[in-house]
């Protein structure tokens, strides 16, 4: 095994448990993200990121033992992940105001199950810091005289109470969000672009050393 080839091999492995890593966290933010986003692009996300992370652990073992078979594998693994990465990207490429409509409409939901329920607005105001749908004088219109005391900071009522509605704080946070999710989806691209490379250069050196063996 050249010098060449052991630099990709090592080169591959560290990539490898980046690319691990970024495969968990796009599964930790698909499940962050399961009420925050359209449950096709959660179900994205959980893919790829299983994909990714299992073609991590498959290419070290395959590297690592110098086995073309399992080598094969995950270029091959590696490029199928390329090709999903790719049309996602593009298939499933939601615009800001496609998930600031879906937050509204969460939050739509959720007012309207607090007019029939109260307390049902309770979770989101808290997680997000808001008050009423567009904001505290919600309230005030359906004809409460107090605001919940998840409108307040720690629900302590002495406090001042939040003055954005969900509505307004749901949608950025989503955003924000999804925003993170794509950013680290396109440096998944780029890291496996190379890998793919990488992977069919080692599965021709692997060839070559074996057929030299074998003589």
């Amino acid at each position: 095994m050249g010098c060449t080839s052991g630099c990709v091999k090592c080169l591959l492995n560290i990539i490898n448990t980046l690319n691990a890593l970024v495969g968990l966290s796009m599964i930790a933010i698909a499940t962050i993200a399961l009420s925050k986003a359209p449950l096709l692009y959660i179900a994205f996300l959980y893919g790829l990121g299983g994909l990714i992370f299992v073609s991590a652990i498959l290419g070290c073992c395959g590297i690592c033992q110098e086995n073309v078979c399992l080598t094969v594998t995950y270029a091959f693994v590696l490029l199928v992940q390329l090709i999903i990465s790719l049309v996602g990207s593009f298939g499933l490429n939601f615009s800001e105001k496609y998930i600031e409509k879906f937050a509204a409409e969460e939050v739509q939901r959720k007012w309207e199950m607090e007019l029939v329920e109260p307390g049902a607005m309770d979770t989101f105001q808290q997680v997000y810091e808001c008050c009423g749908r567009s904001g505290p004088d919600d309230y005030v219109d359906i004809g409460r005289t107090t605001l919940p005391q998840s409108c307040y900071p720690q629900e302590d009522i002495k406090m001042p109470h939040f003055l954005s509605g969900c509505v307004q704080k749901s949608s950025q946070s989503f955003v924000v969000l999804y925003n993170y999710a794509n950013d680290t989806h396109w440096v998944s691209v780029a890291i496996t672009s190379l890998m793919v490379i990488a992977a069919f250069y080692l599965v021709g050196r692997f060839r070559k050393q074996r057929i030299r063996y074998s003589y």
